[in-house]
């Protein structure tokens, strides 16, 4: 449901004092998503949800375990890979095998399996929610803010390489090649130079096994590089087990129960390419992609090869950016991008650029992205200053209200999307200092 606000039917609140903020509040699970998403077969979300870092952190009951879910978008993702890991669990059961045949492949290769996944850091190691985001200027880290002999070092450090040390899947395989390679004598680096006959199988296998799970993700129309630890490992368990072909028509999500419905939401925000390529495939097609937005080769390679966002969250990325179609700002976009911890701060601005695209449309076309402080903004064609806001619960708080006082919220014109939810007394605030609120309090994927 979109709710227009205008300055003029809203007023600030005299009673408060300027520097009276609001604490992020508990709110009831009810309040924020469809019931489709707080109970099913095989999960129940706790009915009382903490906002963190204007984020909805709920916590759900499974069969598997508490699971937590950092806000209401990955609580949806989380409730659609339920069916998933049943259907992968009754398969495992009926393929008895597939546990001990995995095992044997771990211990051969365990060092290979589990690289199919990006690494993402803890909750305790990261701030809470997306605050940061409302935050102080960004740090940069392309061309623009490196001296020019660090660049041409690090860019003498990785010539000859399509994609230079990769922290994403298979890193860790082809550095323990090259020191097999070595201490074989051959000296050669190349992780697939001089391969004997055993090796090539090994490799070949290691290319079935990411086809396989790419293919059971496909057939249950699950993220690939999902960061559900319990769903991970089951996709790794069948994939390396060799289960993976037979498990069709079992799998399909129309013979899924409870939450299939909300399995076929999340499948429409995939690109297809994420399960018919290999991650480096992806890698190259998204690069070609983002050439159309951004300038700094550079950037555009450290972005494509480390930090948080998945290859499934670049693609995302892209997708957004090609709706959205902006003249300039594509490098700024990357710096901002290259800051992010989690998954949960890289899927904010993939949002940020989706609810943009969404509520602008064409109008949108040829406009520049911006960064603001540390948040993500947009520079319209008019001259218009709009502020996307993919939050779940915006509350006044301190740092909100500092991050709104800075200068290039000084337009005349300007508005702020809030996809979630928002506190009467951060509406006051909005509108008191000349915004125009669109808020969409609809979950962001919540089932229709």
């Amino acid at each position: 449901m979109l709710v227009l606000v205008s300055a003029w039917l809203i007023l600030p609140d005299p009673a408060r004092a300027a520097d009276d903020y609001e604490l992020e509040p508990v709110l009831a699970a009810t309040t924020l998503v469809q019931p489709a998403l707080l109970s099913g077969p095989g999960f129940e979300v706790d009915p009382h949800v903490e906002i963190r870092g204007y984020m909805a952190r709920f916590t759900m009951d499974t069969a598997v375990g508490r699971i937590e879910a950092e806000s209401m978008e990955m609580l949806a993702i989380r409730v659609s890979e339920i069916p998933a890991m049943q259907a992968l669990d009754r398969q495992g059961h009926v393929d008895s095998f597939a546990h001990a045949a995995s095992e044997r492949a771990m211990d051969k290769g365990e060092q290979f399996s589990r690289l199919i996944r990006h690494p993402l850091q803890t909750l305790k190691e990261i701030p809470a929610g997306v605050a940061r985001y409302f935050g102080k200027r960004l740090r940069k880290v392309g061309k623009q803010a490196q001296s020019l002999s660090d660049h041409v070092a690090r860019e003498l450090g990785t010539r000859g390489e399509s994609w230079p040390r990769s922290d994403g899947p298979m890193t860790s395989a082809r550095d323990i090649d090259r020191q097999e390679s070595r201490r074989s004598g051959n000296g050669h680096d190349s992780w697939l130079d001089d391969l004997g006959a055993e090796g090539e199988r090994e490799v070949k296998r290691r290319i079935d096994y990411r086809k396989a799970r790419r293919d059971l993700a496909e057939n249950l129309g699950i993220d690939p590089y999902t960061s559900n630890p319990q769903l991970s490992e089951r996709l790794d368990e069948l994939a390396w087990s060799g289960s993976a072909g037979r498990m069709t028509t079992d799998l399909a999500l129309a013979s899924m129960d409870g939450s299939a419905g909300l399995l076929l939401a999340r499948s429409d925000q995939l690109n297809d390419l994420v399960w018919k390529l290999d991650e480096d495939q992806l890698r190259t097609v998204n690069l070609q992609r983002l050439e159309r937005f951004a300038r700094d080769e550079f950037l555009m390679r450290q972005f494509m090869r480390r930090g948080a966002f998945t290859p499934s969250l670049k693609a995302s990325m892209l997708d957004a950016l090609e709706r959205l179609q902006p003249a300039a700002g594509g490098d700024a976009l990357l710096e901002l991008a290259m800051t992010a911890r989690s998954e949960l701060e890289a899927r904010y601005i993939v949002n940020a650029l989706r609810l943009l695209a969404t509520r602008l449309g064409n109008n949108a076309h040829g406009g520049e992205l911006l960064i603001v402080g540390a948040g993500l903004g947009y520079l319209g064609n008019s001259g218009d200053v709009v502020l996307p806001l993919p939050v779940d619960y915006l509350a006044w708080t301190h740092e909100v209200a500092t991050f709104l006082d800075n200068e290039e919220f000084r337009s005349a014109r300007k508005s702020v999307l809030i996809q979630g939810n928002a506190s009467p007394r951060s509406l006051r605030e909005l509108t008191s200092r000349g915004w125009n609120v669109v808020v969409d309090s609809s979950a962001l994927v919540a089932a229709e």
